[in-house]
């Protein structure tokens, strides 16, 4: 982030000149002052992509989609990226400042997972494709079809990985889309996939996560729940963090497959996972109670719980003062992170399943 300016030990908050308010002073190039602030993007089931100031919940802008919105929400400097859900079917770039409308791409069914890397944005879509876009213009690079819709998808420097109701996971030349190989699961790939050095780590609903080596998609272990898996999935340099719809919570060794830890929450687990340091963030749903949860990332016990108005099944997301969630219950949430203490809510007109963006400006 850019250092705020400080005259006399005072912060400066805005700078106006000849009664214009200045937006961004740089000097030699460099960035050492900008009046946008940090933002949070969560799309919701009234067809709105919403950012809102991370300060105060504010909204800065909404922009409206044909059907509600599902999908990843990526961000770079200038942009924001997500996919709009059945009846809109379109991949999204709008300006990060302001909300409007770069370009669309038009699917062929509702979008779900969704990543960008510097060259362009790739959408996973229920019409069974994984597409590519050129990032600047949104024109087609290249797609590949798999059996069912795509669920899922995460990115590397050399592939892209997309999880599919067809049972399969696949790994695609991220230049091209051809396959460089598929593993077939017991069950519809829905959860979110995590990726490291070595390996792509993914839940299905044949109640096991797996890990798979990268470079060829063979199995390096297995680990069964009683139920499925359709959360977030994170990984660490120790252990994979993933929940099941039995209301559990599981950190497994990455190496092994063995479980390390697990705990129980008050309902499925169908958030986002978020991990840093210290802990485990996620949300439960359909169950005695629908909450958002800080688990101790050494042996799983609870450092607090937050209970929401509805299911939480959004993406968790934290920066170093909150975490940020969502629910049914129609409002996104911003929790203090030592506490769980609510520092601030924001109501919009349907419930938010959607992925959830941090955009802090740099």
């Amino acid at each position: 982030m850019i250092p705020p300016i400080s005259i006399d030990g005072t912060d400066i908050t805005g700078v106006t000149i000849d009664g214009t308010d200045v937006q961004e002073i740089t000097v030699d190039g460099t960035p050492v002052f900008s009046a946008f602030a940090a933002t949070l993007f969560a799309g919701s089931r009234d067809d709105d992509l919403y950012s809102l100031n991370i300060s105060d919940g504010t909204e800065v802008w909404s922009f409206t989609t044909g059907g509600d919105i599902q999908s990843d929400i990526s961000s770079d400097d200038t942009a924001v990226y997500f996919g709009g859900g059945f009846g809109d079917n379109n991949v999204y770039k709008l300006d990060i400042e302001d909300g409007s409308q770069i370009w669309s791409f038009t699917t062929g069914s509702a979008v779900n997972g969704l990543k960008i890397d510097d060259n362009a944005v790739y959408a996973g879509s229920n019409d069974n494709n994984v597409y590519a876009l050129d990032i600047s213009n949104g024109s087609q690079l290249w797609s590949f079809t798999a059996g069912d819709g795509i669920n899922s998808v995460q990115i590397d420097d050399s592939a892209a990985y997309a999880g599919s109701s067809d049972n399969n996971l696949y790994g695609l030349d991220i230049s091209n889309g051809s396959q460089l190989w598929s593993f077939t699961t017991g069950g519809a790939v829905r959860s979110g996939i995590a990726v490291d050095d070595t390996a792509v780590y993914v839940g299905a609903d044949d109640d096991t996560l797996y890990s798979i080596d990268k470079n060829n998609g063979t199995e390096n272990w297995s680990f069964s729940a009683s139920d499925r898996f359709r959360s977030g999935i994170a990984v660490d340099n120790t252990a994979v963090y993933a929940g099941s719809n039995n209301a559990k919570v599981y950190a497994v060794d990455k190496n092994n497959g063995s479980e390390l830890w697990s705990y129980t929450a008050g309902g499925g687990i169908r958030s986002g996972i978020a991990i840093d340091n210290s802990a485990v963030y996620t949300g439960s749903a359909f169950g005695s109670r629908d909450a958002v949860y800080a688990l101790d990332i050494n042996n799983g016990s609870e450092l607090w719980s937050y209970t929401a108005g509805d299911n939480v099944r959004s993406g968790i997301v934290v920066d170093d003062s909150a975490v940020y969630a969502a629910g049914d219950d129609n409002k996104v949430y911003a929790l203090d992170i030592n506490n769980g203490s609510e520092l601030w809510s924001f109501t919009g007109g349907g419930s938010f399943v959607s992925g959830l963006r941090l955009n802090l400006p740099k």
